[in-house]
């Protein structure tokens, strides 16, 4: 099974084919964002410090009041799909806003079962190995957290058992010609940042 954990951050159109055949858990106030694409959501969770008093009395039967201060509303989300027995969680509405709660955001994907979505990318963690494709001069970065030792091949710019650390080395590379590029973290912790555009060279 397929979660769908839904924050209170903008949204758009491509919300309405992720809610599909998923279960839709809504942090706080991502109810209120759900709402207006007339997505329903399964449950509603959290502290409920956010989400309008409209949306609960409309969805009282299905919000779960979780006031543990040690957990933001998404991972509190997070936490109950896996508790449903979801194989995959995909979060979207969690970037942009306060930076401590993005920045908390994206330690979820150091579980491997979490993808987090935005407008132009997906993020994920790489255990071990990672193969992307994609067409030429699809874009798609790195970060270690705080460091790993990282192996690139099939990219605009390849890396061999180089060490990087949080920071800009590794932002922004390319698929490159052959459409494909493999991906290995040999140690440390290495998250995959994949985009969904080109960038057109002269």
């Amino acid at each position: 099974m397929r979660a769908l954990v839904v924050g209170n951050r903008p949204l758009d159109s491509k919300v309405i084919e992720l809610a599909k055949n998923s279960l839709v858990i809504a942090a706080d106030a991502g109810a209120d964002r759900l709402l207006k694409y007339n997505i329903t959501p399964d449950v509603i969770i959290g502290d409920l410090d956010s989400v309008s008093d409209k949306t609960i009395t409309r969805l009282e039967e299905w919000t779960i009041s979780n006031k543990n201060i040690q957990k933001t509303d998404l991972e509190k989300a997070v936490d109950h799909a896996f508790e449903k027995r979801a194989e995959e969680v995909i979060v979207i509405g969690w970037s942009g806003g306060r930076i401590d709660h993005t920045l908390a955001a994206l330690g979820l994907v150091f579980d491997s079962r979490v993808k987090l979505i935005d407008d132009k990318f997906t993020i994920y963690c790489v255990d071990e190995s990672k193969t992307i494709e994609g067409p030429e001069n699809t874009v798609f970065s790195m970060i270690a957290m705080p460091e790993a030792r990282v192996s690139v091949e099939g990219a605009r710019w390849n890396l061999q058992h180089e060490k990087l650390r949080i920071g800009g080395r590794g932002i922004h590379n390319e698929i490159g010609a052959s459409g494909k590029v493999t991906i290995e973290c040999h140690s440390g912790n290495l998250l995959l940042i994949e985009g969904d555009f080109l960038l057109p060279h002269d």
